[in-house]
């Protein structure tokens, strides 16, 4: 265990307050792990269509990641993630591993840095849940909630699987209540997934697989009502 806790890790962060930036990094302080560096990228506005599905909880009272960063006594370096300069910031660093707590699509030579690679925490079970929206389209598709460590390639939520974990589902859940499960069982996989990346484990992802893309607002509505339905059938025991 001390010799995982050795490992020089760097966080893929934003720099704004985000919920997963603030819990992964204070998550991976609590459990004994050394940051060398936090490398948060600036907002980037997409463009995406409407919501017509609310599946998230909006977070209020949340840490500037550089805040946080400073007080658990880590490194802090704002710079877009496809900067050059942050390829050449691993290097000089020597990261064995990076661990994404909020990033878009990152470049071959950026994973390529890492001594081990980049482990991103998807929230659906690769490779049946690849792309956007894991959620809404695994409750379309009648496929299991889950989620999937892995580390990454250039190829969408592809690269090599470390470990999966399914959720449960109760039956008076809500999207809200789903989603806020596969954010928590991320977190609840952080030591797992580094430990399975450091001993070398994992399965390779065909990146020939379909992926998802975004969910057309219409669809959503229909997925909408599909979740009692849903939840019925993958449902446990309600506590």
């Amino acid at each position: 265990m001390s010799e995982i806790r050795s490992l020089r890790l760097g966080v893929l962060a934003y720099d704004f307050p985000h919920k997963k930036t603030q819990d992964f990094l204070l998550r991976l302080f609590a459990e004994g792990y050394k940051i060398e560096a936090v490398i948060a990228g600036p907002r980037v506005e997409l463009k995406l269509p409407p919501l017509g599905l609310r599946t998230k909880i909006r977070h209020t009272a949340l840490l500037h990641p550089e805040g946080v960063a400073g007080r658990i006594g880590v490194g802090y370096h704002a710079l877009p993630h496809d900067d050059n300069r942050v390829v050449e910031l691993i290097r000089s660093l020597r990261l064995d591993l990076g661990i994404i707590a909020g990033a878009r699509i990152l470049k071959k030579p950026l994973i390529e840095a890492f001594g081990i690679g980049v482990i991103n925490f998807h929230p659906g079970l690769i490779p049946e849940a690849r792309g956007l929206d894991a959620l809404q389209w695994s409750v379309h598709q009648g496929l299991p909630l889950g989620v999937t460590a892995h580390l990454i390639d250039e190829h969408v939520d592809a690269g090599t699987t470390l470990i999966k974990q399914r959720i449960p589902v109760y039956r008076d859940d809500v999207f809200q209540d789903l989603s806020e499960r596969l954010y928590e069982t991320q977190l609840e996989m952080l030591t797992p997934a580094i430990e399975a990346a450091s001993r070398g484990e994992g399965t390779p992802v065909d990146p020939a697989t379909s992926y998802n893309r975004k969910m057309p607002v219409d669809m959503e509505r229909e997925v909408a009502a599909k979740l009692n339905e849903y939840v019925r059938r993958f449902s446990v025991k309600s506590v």
